[in-house]
Parts: C-alpha cells; sequence; structure tokens
C-alpha cells in the first residue's frame, strides 16, 4: 500500500480488501465489516485467513488506515496472531 493513498471510510471498504500488518504482510483478507450503520458506529472488521487458520475479529483501535487498497494494521506479523481474537 502506497503512503499517498488517500484514506476511506469505514463504510466504503469492499469485503476482499487486504489486511496487512504494521511491517507490510498480508495477513489475509476482509470478510466483513462490523458496524451499527444507523449509528456511525464502527466496531472492527472480521479478517479471511490468510496464514492464520480461523477468521479472526480486528477491532476498531487496531486499524491504522482503510484505503480501497488495503486495511493497514496497528500490530506486527508476529504479535497478530496474540491481538486478534477468533471470531464466534
Amino acid at each position: 500500500m502506497s503512503n499517498g493513498e488517500a484514506p476511506i471510510s469505514w463504510s466504503a471498504l469492499a469485503e476482499g480488501t487486504a489486511v496487512l500488518s504494521s511491517d507490510g504482510h498480508e495477513l489475509g483478507k476482509v470478510a466483513d465489516v462490523v458496524a451499527d450503520e444507523q449509528k456511525d458506529i464502527f466496531s472492527g472488521i472480521v479478517l479471511k485467513p490468510g496464514w492464520l487458520k480461523e477468521s479472526r475479529f480486528v477491532p476498531a483501535d487496531l486499524i491504522e488506515k482503510i484505503t480501497s487498497q488495503a486495511v493497514r494494521l496497528t500490530v506486527s506479523a508476529d504479535d497478530a496472531p496474540d491481538r486478534l481474537s477468533p471470531n464466534t
């Protein structure tokens, strides 16, 4: 993801968008956006597994930037498994 890429709203985030760790590794793809659209409250995303074996919930506070090309997280690839909850 280019540093100059413009941020987009969570409401414009498409399923299948790449999810990147803070160190640039692709962790998977966006499976779903978790939000209350009527109240305009963004809770996070559901991450389809890449190298993770099961879907994971990524809370909004771990998301640094959302663009049309990727969601960049604030956690590294090494720390992601411990910081992302299984999506139940």
